[in-house]
């Protein structure tokens, strides 16, 4: 092994070790060819003192670093060969031990690495190192002296750490605080009154604590540092809920120190508890029905708010039961004071939310048997595994009544199978203010709103106080209509029907819906997606237009048990007090047939129509609205020509317009027939010109296509003889006195009718038509007007009113040869 020698302290190593005050020293001492030269205070644990270079590095000197340096470590030396000075350095690194040799330390330190030393090839210096919160120039802290060092050198790279000290300090927190109390002035500065903030404020709004340096009386308020305010004392609340157990455990696992109390009949009450324990001059109080593993607790109010109440609330509403109470002001209020909510100096935060919970009450799914539960209800099971499913029965209060009888939890939610909670947020909670409420969430937000909707937050023990006296829902005490979240309902069903006859589509349909959709119209397929209506009693639950004719019609499930011939028997029918819904659906219009058989006027009134149509058309927004005119000529027979002008029309009814008739040009050709009825034809007034009367005679008549074709025997009068109605509205002026024939042929065919019915249902009004028909006449062949209703009569009489014989008065051929008679 090759000699050692050392330098400064003796290091211990080996028994023949020697110190040497160089390099140059050790080399004349050595003995073998190579020899170590050491720091005596390093630390060579581990190190291979028989390491021996390799020949092509035999002249070479061999330099380990430390920590601080590459060189100081460990040199080994080839005697003949340290004039060179031909390096090797390594890459092993040996570790420089702390020493107080050379080291003066100025102030009071908690912290240095003393095992720095300079690089040894450095010119003597001192060393000046500062600390953590001033630099070498500003305040010397520790220096390292070399021997006949005069200059100084300061240092960055490594500095002391101050010890903390009470001295000129003064702390203004009434709560417990951390704070570097390490920190000092800089010397250069002249005495301040040093001012520092905490982590919610800066120093000029919360002088928290304070340095004052001997002799100053001007402020210098200080932001790089800042004092933590912690450790309240924290109350929570066990309210008796599901979570309160899991709750106070998880706070305690994230290292929250709470201090539990039970719920003692107010929360006034419970607070009052609270105060007599706190050892604290402020305090926290919360809830075991809310989640506080986020909650901020060292959250502090402003300076001059902690005399205040503090209430916090959550993205819902302003009251969550947490409170930062001031407790001297607390026990002074509570002299006069009976709920909290009175105190004077409330301060609801906004900074700060609670979170609450989804699941702090029960909850109870009402099943109106939609098919939409099948979906709905397994995503709120996973949720919520203990929510409870209820059959609907007839009306919500009976419904409400069944299930607060077994409620166990100051609050119940109460769900409804119509709607879609894929978006609600069941972590709402009421204010303080507004817990005695039943709170209805409002259904489909917008245009077309249902305030009273299917979702409700009922308090309990205040339901039952009020349930017994109830007749309605809408009688208790304070209903709060909700509208912090929108509850969207299921679409309904859309029934799309191809028939005239909506009646019979709702009797034959199989409801498992509350209400159904039923569209005669096969675009009306979205109107299903935002229709509502109320459903809390059957009252409410009403029959309700969605387009002029009654065609497409939101019809809810009650109906079938009143339904006979039509939707009038229903009570509850919906109006529009206040103008139409935003999807209320035009319908499409109706078709014209011109019906003419060799009348003399009769390509006159065609284009008298076409023209009147065309003015109306001509303001219509869409194809669908404009009527579409068709033309039925000389078809010989009157059933014949009234089902040759229904095989031409494309809808269900159509205006039959005959070729006498002078269309009236501000006839509303827009009319529909109304779809809650059963299917019948409907007769318009004409005024007769000859006579000065106006009646459905030669009016016009929307006919229904399906009744037209199926009627093959009709009596005397083809309209009459199936279900009918009159419309009190002029369709125009009847020219049936346009030559001899036509006239007497009009008359004829209508005395013969009016007679009859004299005999078969006699009224006054009959009567009247009858006898002005066969006495007054004016203008063009009115003598052929009062003759042909004289044959009428004389005929009549002939046949004895025999039903066969007046049915030939249908019959062209057979008019003619008694006219030519």
């Amino acid at each position: 092994m090759f000699d050692v020698f050392y330098f400064g302290a003796k290091p211990n190593l080996f028994a023949f070790e020697k110190q040497a005050v160089s390099l140059e020293d050790a080399a004349l001492k050595a003995k073998t060819s190579h020899y170590w030269y050491i720091y005596g205070s390093n630390d060579y644990t581990g190190f291979d003192f028989d390491y021996t270079p390799v020949p092509w590095e035999q002249d070479h000197l061999h330099v380990w670093p430390t920590q601080w340096s590459e060189f100081g470590g460990a040199y080994l030396v080839c005697v003949n060969s340290l004039a060179e000075r031909k390096y090797h350095h390594h890459t092993k690194i040996i570790t420089a031990k702390p020493t107080t040799e050379h080291w003066t330390t100025l102030h009071d330190v908690t912290e240095f690495d003393y095992s720095w030393h300079p690089h040894p090839m450095d010119p003597p210096f001192i060393y000046v190192f500062g600390n953590q919160w001033h630099s070498p120039e500003r305040m010397p802290t520790v220096e390292y002296r070399v021997e006949g060092a005069t200059e100084r050198k300061y240092m960055h790279n490594i500095r002391a750490t101050l010890a903390a000290t009470k001295d000129n300090w003064v702390v203004n927190a009434d709560t417990p605080i951390k704070f570097d109390f390490t920190w000092c002035p800089d010397p250069f500065d002249p005495p301040f009154i040093y001012v520092f903030g905490n982590q919610y404020w800066e120093g000029q709004r919360s002088a928290t604590v304070e340095y004052h340096a001997p002799g100053a009386t001007g402020r210098k308020f200080v932001e790089d540092i800042q004092a933590e305010l912690s450790d309240l004392d924290i109350f929570f609340i066990d309210k008796n809920n599901p979570l309160a157990t899991s709750r106070v455990t998880g706070l305690r696992d994230l290292g929250i120190d709470v201090k539990t109390t039970r719920y003692a009949n107010t929360m006034i009450d419970t607070i009052k508890r609270c105060a007599a324990k706190s050892k604290t001059a402020l305090f926290w109080v919360i809830s075991s029905e809310n989640e506080y593993s986020e909650f901020d607790f060292d959250w502090q109010p402003e300076p001059w708010q902690r005399s205040m109440t503090h209430v916090f609330g959550s993205k819902w509403n302003k009251w969550t039961d947490t409170f930062l109470i001031n407790k001297n002001e607390f026990l002074r209020h509570i002299t006069w004071a009976e709920k909290l909510e009175q105190f004077p100096n409330l301060n609801f935060v906004e900074n700060q939310l609670v979170s609450t919970s989804n699941d702090s009450s029960a909850m109870y799914y009402v099943d109106h048997g939609n098919g939409d539960a099948r979906y709905d209800f397994p995503e709120l099971q996973k949720k919520f595994p203990n929510i409870r499913t209820t059959r609907f029965v007839d009306n919500y209060l009976d419904t409400f009544k069944r299930i607060i009888a077994t409620a166990t939890t100051d609050y119940v939610w109460i769900l409804s199978s119509v709607c879609n909670y894929s978006n609600f947020d069941f972590s709402w909670q009421p204010g303080a203010w507004e817990r005695e409420q039943i709170h209805c969430f409002c259904n489909n937000m917008g245009q077309w709103m249902e305030k009273r909707g299917d979702t409700f937050y009922i308090p309990v023990e205040v339901f039952k106080s009020q349930m017994y006296d109830l007749e309605l829902l809408d009688w208790f005490n304070v209903i709060s209509y909700n509208a912090s979240q929108d509850v969207k309902r299921w679409n309904i069903p859309v029934v799309e029907y191809e028939s005239d006859n909506l009646i019979e589509e709702i009797k034959n349909y199989n409801f498992t819906t509350p209400y159904v959709l039923f569209a005669n119209r096969e675009f009306a397929g979205a109107a299903g997606e935002n229709v509502v209506d109320c459903l809390w009693t059957e009252k409410d639950r009403t029959v309700r237009p969605y387009s002029q004719s009654g065609g497409i019609t939101l019809v809810p499930r009650d109906v079938k048990k009143y339904l006979k011939t039509q939707m009038y028997d229903y009570p509850y029918l919906y109006k529009y007090d206040e103008g139409l819904p935003y999807n209320y659906y035009a319908d499409n219009s109706l078709d014209v047939v011109y019906i003419s058989n060799g009348e003399p006027d009769a390509e006159r009134w065609y284009k008298h129509l076409e023209k009147v149509l065309d003015q109306k058309n001509v303001v219509a927004d869409f194809p669908r609205f404009s009527n579409k005119l068709h033309r039925v000529t000389n078809v010989n027979g009157r059933v014949a020509a009234y089902q040759a002008a229904a095989r031409a029309s494309t809808t269900h009814w159509f205006f039959a317009v005959f070729a006498k008739l002078e269309v009236d040009k501000d006839f509303d050709f827009n009319w529909q027939p109304d779809y809650w009825q059963e299917p019948k034809h409907y007769i318009f007034n004409a005024r007769n010109p000859v006579n000065g009367l106006e009646y459905g005679h030669m009016g016009l008549i929307a006919y229904n296509k399906r009744l037209v074709l199926e009627n093959n025997n009709p009596g005397i009068d083809f309209t009459l003889s199936q279900p009918h109605e009159s419309v009190p509205k002029l369709s125009g002026i009847a020219h049936f006195n346009q030559d001899a024939w036509t006239t007497w042929r009009t008359a004829f065919r209508e005395v013969l009718k009016l007679r009859m019915f004299m005999d078969s249902k006699p009224t006054i009004e009959t009567e009247h038509r009858l006898n002005v028909w066969c006495t007054k006449a004016t203008g063009n062949h009115s003598d052929y007007s009062i003759w042909g209703a004289a044959n009428a009569l004389k005929y009549y009489d002939e046949v004895g009113g025999d039903p066969a014989k007046l049915q030939l008065s249908f019959d062209w051929d057979w008019l003619r040869a008694r006219y030519d008679k």
